[in-house]
């Protein structure tokens, strides 16, 4: 057990009192002067030493015991508790939280550990980006009421809730869900053959995601006092494209909030999927903070760095080791090189390599890599045999033909499995389990080899999803873990308009090449008349109530609100399956709380015929 350990478990017997980071030595990068740790409970990650886990991994997760740091007297960063360490700043009244975790109730843990230090009421919080590690916790700190009421600033960038929406309810919602299940290891359990910590923090688990309106916008940068703390707010497009970083010029103390993805290189490319991030824009933005005087330097993940040299020389490598991926693969590129060709001769140099904020434990050079060669010039290599290549299925066939059948084939992946060459046996098994996925002792040996696989990767995306892949193919996936990225609090959240516009993405375009007809809603409550009109194959979403709709439904937005979170209770229903739509819309119909003001029953329900049901069986993604 290391000085850091033995110090975090002395420190649970002996109470709260503060350890000085100077105290600590080798457990993170600066000179720690001015830092102080208080531990407070077990480390989440798994952190023993298994022959199925990368010694390197076990080594991260035991830098994830949780506790509090204290940075330049009011700033107190909240480690080890979720995959985001959220940031208290105490103000003469109150306190300013920046970046909430991932669940409500990781959130009311980390606030349990705040109020050890500060009970001073919640004056705003900020929200740095739109992934949901990042604000699924807000309902910990701030009420609905108190964020509509401006009783509590709830700040974000002027895109954040429209890039909330296009990833959880609208657009790529379902299947983003789906990969974020195995990118992140939540259907897996905790343990040295499953998951072993989060990447950027020990785990990420949510069970109950909330979502509170921001009502504080901003768009380039915005410059406040809030409780007595004067506070910088920089739009930074990086790692997400709304990000915001926040500079405290009192205590010289810059937050780069997921700028720098905290003690690991960061996800120029997620494989579980997003839109093309920009190497350029990311690593010119970071020179953008390198241009503030910090002394100190916290992030929603890792820990504190101390001492102006230390966040200067962080904040440098970091930038340098984003240019030096970028610029050597576009260098390769044009010499001629494809996506594998790249990934064997761009990597990065040892003293990036090396340095304690860039380890491979999240975002990968190697699929970075892959990403910025697809972001610049597209999908086609170059080779027109592959603009229309033969069917993977049709061509899996032909591969296990000319191979001498099933049985040859199954054979010589179980002797590639048993010298060791793991990924040439998940290969061949892919060919077979392409072609029949009822083929069980395919899925079996397959299963086996991507597990292998898994183990010795210290990247824990991939090690997730090599995983998570194998428990599907071997039948004990545990679907029921599943993250859900539209829950429900987060649809009250978002705009009526939004809302009904993302019913676009479900229509069934196959049965609607002849259909012409337009549904209408009235919101009473909140004021709102909009409109969607199915035209032949396309759904088109107006923001006023088309004077022609065949159909137009009344139903209050509160009503409304009460149905997304499942609400049987408050809306008076009885005896009906919240899960079932139609049942429970006609008991509102029953009820009065909706009603058509113009067309039928039977039109209502031919209208909704033309979309997919929300999907009930969980998405593939290994059995292609």
């Amino acid at each position: 057990m290391n000085r850091f350990l033995i110090t975090a478990v002395v420190a649970l017997f002996i109470g709260a009192n503060p350890i000085n980071a100077q105290q600590i030595e080798g457990t993170w990068h600066g000179d720690r002067a001015g830092v102080k740790f208080y531990p407070s409970g077990e480390n989440i990650a798994y952190d023993k030493p298994a022959p199925t886990v990368h010694p390197k991994l076990t080594e991260h997760s035991q830098k994830m015991v949780p506790g509090v740091y204290q940075v330049a007297d009011n700033v107190y960063l909240a480690y080890g508790y979720a995959l985001t360490s959220p940031a208290m700043i105490v103000g003469d009244d109150g306190i300013i939280i920046v970046d909430p975790p991932e669940d409500v109730d990781k959130g009311l843990r980390t606030l349990e550990e705040f109020r050890k230090f500060s009970d001073k009421p919640v004056k705003a919080v900020i929200y740095s980006h739109w992934h949901i590690d990042h604000f699924g916790g807000v309902a910990a700190f701030v009420s609905h009421e108190d964020a509509a009421s401006g009783k509590v600033k709830v700040i974000a960038h002027k895109t954040f809730l429209a890039n909330v929406i296009r990833g959880s309810a609208g657009g790529l919602g379902p299947i983003l869900g789906a990969r974020v299940d195995y990118s992140l290891g939540t259907l897996l359990d905790v343990g040295p053959e499953g998951r072993i910590n989060g990447g950027l923090g020990p785990d990420f688990v949510i069970r109950n995601p909330s979502l509170v309106v921001p009502n504080v916008l901003v768009d380039d940068v915005l410059d406040m006092n809030i409780a007595g703390v004067q506070i910088q707010i920089k739009w930074i497009p990086s790692e997400a494209p709304d990000e915001i970083a926040v500079w405290l010029p009192e205590t010289r103390l810059l937050h780069t909030v997921e700028i720098l993805q905290g003690e690991s290189f960061p996800n120029l490319h997620t494989i579980r999927g997003t839109r093309y991030r920009d190497p350029e824009l990311w690593f010119t933005g970071i020179d953008t903070l390198r241009e503030y005087p910090a002394k100190y330097m916290v992030s929603s993940h890792g820990r504190p760095v101390s001492g102006e040299q230390a966040v200067a020389e962080t904040l440098t490598a970091y930038r340098d080791a984003i240019q030096y991926v970028y610029d050597q693969t576009i260098r390769h590129m044009n010499l001629g090189m494809l996506p594998d060709d790249l990934v064997e001769v761009v990597k990065l140099p040892r003293h990036l390599a090396e340095h304690p904020w860039l380890g491979d434990f999240y975002g990968g050079v190697a699929h970075s890599v892959r990403q910025i060669y697809v972001g610049e010039l597209g999908w086609f290599l170059g080779d027109p045999t592959f603009l229309d290549p033969t069917k993977p299925v049709e061509a899996s066939r032909r591969y296990i033909a000319l191979m001498g059948g099933r049985d040859a084939v199954m054979g010589a992946a179980a002797s590639a499995a048993e010298g060791g060459d793991y990924q040439w046996s998940a290969e061949l098994a892919t060919h077979l389990v392409r072609v029949s996925n009822d083929d069980g002792d395919a899925r079996e040996l397959k299963a086996e080899a991507l597990r292998k696989i898994g183990y010795g990767r210290t990247n824990i995306n991939w090690r997730n999803w090599y995983l998570t892949a194998a428990q599907e193919l071997d039948g004990s996936i545990d679907h029921s873990k599943a993250i859900e990225l539209s829950a429900p609090d987060l649809l009250r959240a978002f705009p009526t308009a939004e809302l009904i516009n993302g019913l676009r993405f479900r229509l069934q375009a196959e049965n609607t090449l002849d259909v012409n007809m337009t549904l209408g809603f009235r919101l009473p409550d909140v004021d709102e008349e909009l409109g969607l009109e199915i035209r032949r194959g396309v759904a088109q979403f107006y923001n006023f109530l088309p004077a022609d709709a065949d159909v137009v439904l009344e139903i209050d937005r509160s009503t409304l609100n009460d149905l997304l979170l499942r609400d049987m209770n408050a809306l008076g229903i009885d005896g009906v399956d919240p899960a079932f739509p139609p049942s429970v819309l006609a008991a509102l119909f029953q009820s009065g709380q909706a009603r058509l003001m113009t067309g039928t029953l039977e039109d209502f329900q031919k209208f909704l015929s033309y979309f997919d049901p929300v999907a009930s069986e969980p998405i593939p993604l290994t059995l292609r």
